[in-house]
């Protein structure tokens, strides 16, 4: 679940501070609107507090870990330190009679605390289950259209043939670059395949995949176009990628750019501990190729179902796409 602090979950919060302060006006007899005041603001910071911390620091790190035990300590302790300052905040207004300090008055200002987020609270949290569904539900659309693609890619005669003819020049000319092609293809094929149900793979074993690609790239174009790696992960640090990314990227670079051996396309694949990055010079082709752009889309929406993390795109004179990578976690 995103436990992100969002804007629609501020204007949630200020909808409903906006109908709790003027009512809470109505219920009070104070003795002067300075009291009102005082006890109104006071109202709305500590509220905003307590939900921020529960919901947003608390949740969010105890809850994707189902450490439940440890979240209801916290949460109590924390409700105890809102209660006793909710309490000490009562008797600077109102002089109070009993003992600011017993552990039955700092009891009564958590569960004020608690009363008056508890709808707030809810809100939230059906907000937040609302947006993990459609994230959810996106993520999955776009891995079924990402997984139809490569089935279709697979089977698509053009594809095929390219291919084919490849490796019938490569019999006639090089007979052993023939049996390496043929074996790169099945690699290649043997991954789409063999990961189009997962959500996510090792970065080791895309980069390897990827490898295989621009090895087919190069067997047809030569060296029009050309790719570095650049390798600057953490050692020891284990990090994941939806499969078939770094395809998608380098698939649009061949499709949509004009390379020739006067003017190659050069590529960087950059990695580092936190994303990858893969740009190139902008040659636009002559005619430009049919395109339905559902490559970066489905990109795009399986990351949001993944980390709150987002996909970058820049383009002036070099295009730029940086996809996050999501460290895996023991």
């Amino acid at each position: 679940m995103n436990f992100k602090f969002e804007r629609t979950d501020l204007y949630l919060i200020l909808l409903y501070l906006g109908l709790a302060v003027p009512i809470g006006l109505l219920d009070w007899d104070y003795d002067n609107w300075t009291d009102a005041f005082f006890e109104r603001a006071a109202y709305v910071i500590y509220n905003f507090i307590t939900l921020y911390v529960l919901v947003f620091v608390l949740l969010a790190k105890f809850l994707p870990e189902r450490r439940f035990v440890e979240f209801f300590v916290w949460a109590l302790s924390f409700l105890a330190l809102m209660g006793l300052v909710t309490i000490q905040s009562i008797c600077l207004i109102y002089n109070c009679v009993n003992n600011p300090w017993s552990l039955h008055s700092i009891f009564q200002g958590s569960l004020i605390r608690v009363e008056d987020i508890g709808l707030l609270a809810a809100f939230i949290g059906g907000k937040k289950i609302y947006d993990a569904q459609m994230r959810y539900v996106k993520m999955e659309k776009a891995r079924k259209e990402s997984e139809l693609q490569s089935l279709k890619n697979q089977i698509d005669p053009h594809f095929l043939f390219n291919n084919l003819n490849t490796v019938d020049a490569l019999i006639d000319s090089d007979p052993s670059a023939a049996k390496v092609y043929i074996n790169k293809l099945s690699q290649l094929y043997r991954y789409l395949i063999g990961n189009k149900e997962l959500d996510v793979v090792p970065i080791e074993e895309e980069l390897a995949f990827a490898q295989n690609y621009i090895y087919l790239i190069t067997c047809r174009f030569g060296n029009t176009f050309q790719f570095s790696f650049e390798n600057h992960l953490p050692a020891g640090a284990s990090y994941l990628i939806p499969p078939g990314a770094l395809q998608t990227l380098l698939e649009n670079i061949v499709k949509h750019n004009q390379a020739s051996m006067e003017s190659p396309i050069v590529s960087r694949v950059v990695l580092s501990a936190d994303r990858v990055e893969v740009s190139n010079k902008i040659q636009r082709r002559n005619h430009p190729v049919d395109s339905t752009g559902t490559g970066l889309s489905n990109l795009k929406a399986r990351f949001a179902g993944l980390t709150e993390q987002t996909i970058k795109i820049t383009s002036n004179g070099t295009f730029t796409v940086e996809l996050p990578l999501i460290k895996e976690v023991d």
